[in-house]
Formats: structure tokens, C-alpha cells, sequence
């Protein structure tokens, strides 16, 4: 009797006559998880960043790292894209009025 295997990605059932490499249903599930994993390795290494300017005290780098609106880890590059400056639509609007109010 043959196991019954899943998608890792969606949870779908696998077809019964599937390789025994077979990991995902279909192609789509495979390039949503290769994402995934990206999103995850580049978010791991931003961390590695972060902490090694916090241990070597680098500001810039930091700075570079953090929200010039409320001082949180922006990640950016990470799950937000790689020229994001501030942490979220919040911040960034927050800004932008305050730059505005002093025109």
C-alpha cells in the first residue's frame, strides 16, 4: 500500500502514480515555495547583518537598517522590497506630512 503524500507547499494530495521525488503538485506551488525560501534566506541574512553592526557598533549600517520614522528594523529586501525606506505606509506617510508641513 502506498503512502499518501502532500504538497508542501499547499497541502493538496500528490497523485498516487507520483515519483518518490515529487515534493509539490504542480509548478506553481513549486515556484511559490522557492520564493518563500528566498524571502526567508534573505530576511536570515539581513538579521546576520544587523547583528554584526550592532556587536561592531557600525551607526551607518544600522541606520541603513532601521525606519528614519520610528526606529524599527525595516528588513528591507527582506519580505518588502530591496529600496524600502520605512517600515510600513504609516511611517512613510508620517513623513511625507511632515515634510510637507514645513514647505
Amino acid at each position: 500500500m502506498a503512502r499518501i503524500r502532500f504538497c508542501l507547499s499547499c497541502g493538496a494530495r500528490l497523485p498516487r502514480s507520483a515519483s518518490a521525488r515529487r515534493r509539490y503538485c504542480d509548478d506553481v506551488c513549486r515556484a511559490q515555495a522557492y520564493r518563500a525560501r528566498r524571502v526567508s534566506d534573505r530576511i536570515m541574512a539581513l538579521g546576520m547583518l544587523l547583528a554584526e553592526a550592532e556587536w561592531n557598533g557600525d551607526r551607518r549600517t544600522m541606520r541603513l537598517l532601521t525606519c528614519p520614522e520610528c526606529g524599527r528594523i525595516t528588513f528591507a529586501g527582506g519580505d518588502r522590497r530591496r529600496d524600502a525606506v520605512y517600515c510600513s505606509g504609516r511611517c512613510r506617510s508620517r513623513s511625507w506630512r511632515r515634510r510637507a508641513a514645513v514647505l
